[in-house]
C-alpha cells in the first residue's frame, strides 16, 4: 500500500508496518506526487479538494488537525473517499497557550486574570477546556457556540450570542473557519464587532487567522482602539503582515497545539481510523513517561507563569517569528518554523512536586492530570 503523509507528522511508524510511507512537503504537494497512492495523510497546510485527488488512486484521506477548513468534505463523499480527522488531539496544548498568553496580557496591562471575565467564542474540544481552565483560575467565563446552541447543548455555560459577549475583558476564539451557513465564521470579528472592542479588553486567536478582519483589526490597533492582541494564526499565511505584528503584543506562526503529545495524538487517531477503515487490529501506541520534576511554588499569577514557561515561551516564538519577517522569503520562512519547530512538552509530562496557594489549586491540579 502506498501512503503519502506530510513530513512534519510524527509518530508515523505504525502506518509504516502497514504500507510504503512517503513525507512530502505539504503545501507544496501536487497531483503528480501522489502517484499510485491510496492514502493520503495531511496537516491544514495542505488543500485537499479535485484540484489534488482527481484522477487519483487515493480512497482515505486523513488530517492530523482539529479543523477541517482545508478539505473539500462534499468531494471526498461523492467520491466514496473515506475522511478521518483529530478533533481535541492539541486541545491540551492550547489552552496550555491560551493561559500563558492571558497571563502575559494581563502582565503587560498591570491586572489580574481573577474576577475578570472571559468570552470564549467556540466550545468544542479545545474551546470547552480552555472555558475549564479560566474558570480554575478564578475569571467568570461566558460562552458563545450558536451551532452548539441549536444542538440543545446542556453543558456549565449558558450559552449567549457573541454580541452578547463582546464587552468581555478577555475574547479568545475557538472556531472552525467556515463560508457557509447562518453561522459562517469568516471575518466573524468583522469591522463592525472590532470597533467595539476598546484599548482596556484583550484578544487572543488561536483558530484560524481570516475568523478576525486583519485589516480592520490593524486599523483599529493603529489608531489606539483596538485591544491588546495576541495572535497565533494570520489571515494571510503563510505571510504574516509585518504592520500587524507590529501592534500584536505577542505573535507566533500557527504553533499553539504544536505538542509533542498533541502532533502524536493527532497521528495516533488518524491510525485507528485507518485501522478502522481496513476492519484490522490497532496494535497499541507506547506510553512514554518523563522524570522530570516542577518544585516552583505558585502562590499568584507570577508564579503560574513561571511553571508554564518550564514547558514552552511565548516570547520565544515571537522573536523567532519577528526574524523570519526580515528574510528574502518570509512565506517559506514561516513554513520552515513550522517544520523545524523545537520539541514541546505539555506541562503533564513533567511530576509537580512544589507548594501551592489554596487560591492555585484547582488550576495546577488541571494543569498537571494526565488526562
Amino acid at each position: 500500500m502506498q501512503i503519502i503523509a506530510d513530513a512534519n507528522m510524527p509518530g508515523l511508524e505504525p502506518f509504516e508496518a502497514m504500507g510504503t510511507v512517503t513525507r512530502v512537503d505539504g503545501r507544496s504537494l501536487t497531483r503528480q506526487q501522489l502517484g499510485q497512492a491510496e492514502v493520503l495523510l495531511v496537516r491544514s497546510v495542505t488543500r485537499v479538494d479535485a484540484g489534488l485527488l482527481a484522477g487519483s488512486r487515493v480512497r482515505f484521506v486523513g488530517s492530523a488537525t482539529i479543523g477541517t477548513d482545508h478539505v473539500d468534505l462534499a468531494y471526498l463523499q461523492q467520491q466514496g473517499i473515506h475522511f478521518a480527522h483529530a478533533p481535541g488531539c492539541n486541545a491540551r496544548a492550547v489552552a496550555e497557550y491560551v493561559l500563558q498568553a492571558l497571563l502575559l496580557l494581563c502582565q503587560a496591562g498591570n491586572r489580574s486574570p481573577r474576577g475578570s471575565t472571559a468570552a470564549v467564542v467556540g466550545l468544542g474540544n479545545v474551546g470547552h477546556r480552555v472555558a475549564d481552565w479560566l474558570t480554575e483560575m478564578g475569571m467568570s467565563v461566558r460562552a458563545c457556540d450558536p451551532p452548539l446552541a441549536e444542538q440543545g447543548y446542556e453543558g456549565p455555560y449558558e450559552l449567549e450570542p457573541l454580541d452578547a459577549v463582546l464587552d468581555a475583558d478577555l475574547i479568545t476564539l475557538h472556531v472552525p473557519l467556515t463560508d457557509r451557513g447562518d453561522h459562517a465564521t469568516r471575518h466573524l470579528l468583522d469591522t463592525r464587532r472590532l470597533s467595539r472592542l476598546s484599548e482596556s479588553q484583550m484578544l487572543i486567536n488561536t483558530c484560524r487567522g481570516a475568523v478576525i478582519d486583519n485589516g480592520a483589526l490593524l486599523s483599529n490597533l493603529q489608531a489606539g482602539r483596538g485591544p491588546a492582541t495576541i495572535l497565533d494564526v494570520w489571515e494571510s499565511e503563510p505571510l504574516v503582515p509585518p504592520l500587524l505584528f507590529e501592534r500584536v503584543l505577542l505573535g507566533s506562526p500557527h504553533i499553539a497545539g504544536y505538542s509533542a503529545e498533541g502532533k502524536l495524538k493527532g497521528t495516533g487517531l488518524l491510525y485507528q481510523a485507518f485501522c478502522k477503515w481496513l476492519d484490522v487490529k490497532a496494535e497499541p501506541a507506547p506510553v512514554s513517561a518523563s522524570n522530570e520534576i516542577i518544585e516552583l511554588p505558585v502562590a499568584n499569577e507570577r508564579d503560574l507563569l513561571r511553571v508554564l514557561q518550564v514547558a514552552y515561551r511565548l516570547s520565544e516564538d515571537h522573536q523567532r517569528l519577528g526574524d523570519s519577517l526580515t528574510s528574502a522569503d518570509p512565506g517559506r520562512a514561516f513554513d520552515q518554523l513550522r517544520k523545524q519547530y523545537p520539541v514541546r512538552h505539555e506541562l503533564h509530562n513533567w511530576h509537580y512536586q512544589g507548594e501551592i496557594a489554596a487560591p492555585w489549586q484547582p488550576i495546577m491540579r488541571q494543569l498537571f492530570a494526565r488526562s
